[in-house]
């Protein structure tokens, strides 16, 4: 049985192709049904942990004890005498996130993971200034302050040029007494 389609069997597929190929890249990103809730989920680059102004990973500022838990990134419990609150160590890069209150207000990276710039534990002040031309100083090292009454520290902890670790700390909060 043949059935005869008005038009030219060469237009016939050219409209097909193009059928096909605007479902494929609808298809590629489509949007979340309405009502649904998304994950934030931090990029990774160059294999390294993305710190950005929400945390690490999976672990994020605000997050509870046991949200913390369901992430999977989180470790022992390394809590000792110079923090204020409980402290666990992170998976997916060097570090710990400190818990205040039942919730996650502090977290530092000591290596293995970068920020959205690429700012890395390591580097150097004058690379730091580079990347964050906004710094400003404070006792302990060096601050940027972000959206949602948050902070970028940036630590030289007895390294001199050297930076030692990255920390993201809600403002009126933290773990280090």
């Amino acid at each position: 049985m043949t059935v005869q389609l008005g038009g030219t069997p060469g237009r016939l597929a050219g409209a097909a192709a193009t059928a096909v190929a605007a479902l494929l890249l609808t298809a590629c990103d489509p949007a979340p049904p309405p009502g649904a809730t998304t994950t934030a989920r931090t990029a990774e680059a160059d294999g390294a942990p993305v710190l950005d102004e929400h945390g690490i990973g999976r672990v994020r500022l605000g997050l509870t004890r046991a949200e913390l838990e369901l992430t999977g990134e989180v470790g022992a419990d390394v809590t000792t005498a110079e923090f204020s609150c409980s402290v666990r160590e992170l998976t997916t890069a060097k570090g710990w996130v400190g818990v205040q209150d039942g919730v996650a207000v502090e977290i530092r990276v000591e290596g293995g993971a970068r920020t959205p710039e690429g700012l890395r534990v390591g580097d150097s002040r004058d690379r730091m200034r580079e990347v964050y031309p906004d710094v400003r100083q404070y006792p302990h090292g060096f601050v940027r302050e972000l959206p949602a009454g948050t902070v970028l520290k940036f630590f030289f902890e007895n390294a001199g040029d050297t930076l030692t670790s990255i920390g993201l700390v809600q403002a009126d909060r933290g773990c280090l007494t």
